[in-house]
């Protein structure tokens, strides 16, 4: 009798054993599936943070500065844009559309939609804004390349030119002038508003428009 119930004690803690370690083996396979979870879902956040970074990194190029010059109507007709561009990765200006918005003091609003001038850089029309280069230190805007390049880098600044009689109307004092810039390969949009001034001086001058 002492035998078998030795057996039976021996038999309940090998089952008991069995019980416990059958628990470990299910605790380490949860834990093994948490883990496994939160390093998919920390990696998904890390791509999202890379992505984020990536888009701030490719933002648009920002207006610093906007002028007029005094036609013979006295009224700005041809409007000067200086953009600059700090962001790490480089810019195609060929991708950029600009989009004003004239509203004239006592006149009718007009907008366009304006690209760059590839045939001519430097020209502004009626469909497109003339490009002129201020600085370029990293050496990536070079319309006259072959082929050319129309990148700009970080540290670059350009003048662009809007000729607003062929594009949309003139602005006479005290009008409110909206320009929008996006781009097909960065994300977002620069968007700034400026008024002109409640009087011009001579025909000729250069006017700077109040943001």
């Amino acid at each position: 009798m002492r035998k078998m119930k030795q057996k039976k004690e021996i038999g309940a803690i090998g089952i008991g054993t069995l019980i416990v370690f059958i628990a470990l083996i299910l605790v380490a396979a949860i834990a093994a599936a948490v883990i496994i979870g939160t390093a998919e879902e920390l990696e998904e956040n890390a791509e999202r943070v890379t992505e984020d970074a990536r888009t701030m990194i490719r933002q648009l190029p920002r207006i610093v500065r906007a002028e007029g010059e005094v036609a013979a109507n006295s009224h700005i007709d041809d409007l000067f844009i200086y953009l600059h561009y700090i962001g790490s990765d480089g810019i195609d200006m060929n991708k950029i559309v600009i989009h004003i918005l004239v509203e004239p003091n006592g006149g009718i609003g007009d907008y366009a939609d304006l690209t760059l001038n590839i045939g001519s850089i430097g020209t502004a029309s009626s469909d497109y804004f003339g490009t002129e280069q201020i600085s370029d230190p990293l050496d990536h805007w070079d319309p006259l390349a072959s082929p050319p390049r129309y990148i700009i880098g970080e540290g670059t600044m350009l003048r662009l030119t809007i000729d607003l009689s062929s594009a949309a109307t003139t602005l006479p004092p005290d009008s409110d002038l909206r320009l929008e810039i996006t781009s097909s390969n960065a994300g977002g949009k620069t968007i700034d508003e400026w008024e002109t001034p409640a009087a011009y001086p001579s025909i000729g001058s250069i006017v700077t428009l109040q943001g």
